[in-house]
């Protein structure tokens, strides 16, 4: 039996255990910049046995959501999480209470009931999920980058057979300039070409189009909706370019995964729920920092980026012309500022030509955070061109790199110098075009 949830989440019990796949059911993600085009509440999610998480970003790792779990059935509950160099996502789940089982990469693992789980890699932070029931398997690859056969012919020795796969359907980051349309539409257009060459190399039986059930939710970013893959689109894509049948699922909705679905219902749940959820008042940014107080934050990270890297090797990246300073023009402030890692913050009189344009608030949580520029990438809440977006990406991508675990020092160089690891993490953070 599967049971969707939302957006990347669902259900799966076979004889007696369930697994419960990367829930995100209520409140803002990404700096309060998406939220879920449906959101209602879910009975009975705190009585799974198994909690799997994809990643961290906050649309599958749902800190909120773990924190509602009752205390007292936490240590009932077990997450399954990839394997990691710093084991971060896991150490606050045992803090928290739950029982974790960390899955190295590839190895098929009995969680009881018959369930069999594989856990993959995709390099940098990305995973999928095979889930193997008596029943039929499922292949959960949720946003993760196939953007190629290679990539996928990474997967598919541990895949000996796929009845059911979950895939996203549509776009989930900045691409290019607000005016350029055109991006954000072949965008959307590759989104559904991976659909299909997934199909291609997995051979399902259904395809089951998920993880973009949310939509971009604040002033800043809503112009990004325009361009959505929706789900009708989705389904007859499907239908059109795979050998294999679309199964559509609204939230709660129970399928057998067994046979073909009438889509219809789903198809016209959707069509009233996505008006509905665009129409809805934006968000907006709650905070505005000075300069003075961005200026404390940059030191703060600066002293971070010190103490978990070489920063002479930081700064000779600069000092090589292979990261550059970033100017950026705070919206809110009506002043720009330049920053780098030799110079630090500087108020910048006159502003220069070409700038990023961001709120303080965004620019302020970058400063703040590791996953910040990262977060802000895919939240879309910043303007400019894809020249300037690469040029922040790379200017902070030592943080990104940390936030995975991993320092830029030469004592861990082999480690950085894998070639699919740096392609893929430049895929990822939006630092090449896929």
């Amino acid at each position: 039996m599967i049971r969707f949830v939302n957006h990347a989440s669902f259900v799966v019990r076979s004889h007696g255990i369930s697994l419960l796949c990367d829930p995100w059911i209520a409140g803002s993600a990404f700096h309060n910049a998406w939220n879920l085009i449906a959101e209602q509440p879910h009975e009975g999610l705190d009585e799974v046995d198994y909690i799997w998480f994809s990643h961290e970003h906050p649309d599958h790792f749902s800190v909120p959501f773990l924190r509602s779990i009752p205390a007292n059935r936490r240590a009932g509950i077990t997450i399954l999480y990839q394997e990691t160099p710093d084991g971060r996502v896991v150490s606050f789940c045992r803090a928290l209470g739950f029982a974790v089982r960390e899955l190295r990469h590839g190895v098929n693992e009995d969680i009881g009931g018959g369930m069999r789980v594989t856990c993959g890699k995709i390099p940098f932070y990305d995973s999928w999920l095979l889930i193997q029931t008596p029943e039929y398997s499922i292949l959960n690859t949720n946003d993760c980058i196939l953007e190629a056969p290679g990539r996928l012919d990474l997967i598919r020795p541990h895949v000996p057979e796929c009845d059911i796969l979950f895939t996203q359907f549509s776009y989930a980051n900045w691409q290019d300039s607000r005016d350029n349309r055109e991006a954000r539409r072949l965008l959307a257009a590759e989104k559904l070409r991976r659909v299909a060459l997934q199909c291609d190399i997995f051979r399902p039986k259904f395809v089951v189009p998920f993880a973009s059930f949310c939509y971009f939710s604040h002033v800043e970013n809503a112009f990004m909706n325009a361009d959505i893959n929706m789900p009708a689109d989705a389904v007859d894509f499907i239908e059109r370019n795979c050998d294999a049948t679309p199964v559509l699922l609204i939230p709660d909705e129970v399928w057998d995964g067994l046979t073909p679905k009438d889509n219809r219902p789903a198809l016209n749940w959707w069509a009233r729920k996505y008006p509905e959820a665009l129409s809805r008042p934006k968000n907006q940014a709650t905070e505005s920092f000075s300069f003075v107080e961005l200026q404390a934050k940059a030191e703060a990270m600066m002293d971070r980026v010190r103490r978990r890297n070489n920063y002479a090797l930081v700064t000779s990246l600069q000092r090589l012309g292979l990261i550059h300073a970033v100017d950026f023009h705070l919206i809110d402030r009506g002043i720009t500022v330049s920053f780098d890692w030799i110079n630090g913050i500087r108020l910048l009189e006159p502003p220069p030509f070409r700038t990023i344009e961001i709120h303080s608030e965004s620019l302020a949580f970058i400063f703040d955070h590791d996953f910040g520029v990262d977060t802000v990438n895919v939240n879309a809440r910043f303007e400019g061109s894809m020249r300037d977006k690469k040029r922040m990406i790379g200017l902070f991508a030592v943080l990104a790199l940390n936030n995975t675990g991993r320092s830029l020092k030469f004592s861990e160089s082999l480690k950085l110098v894998n070639p699919a690891f740096i392609q893929q993490g430049l895929r990822t953070i939006g630092a090449v075009r896929n």
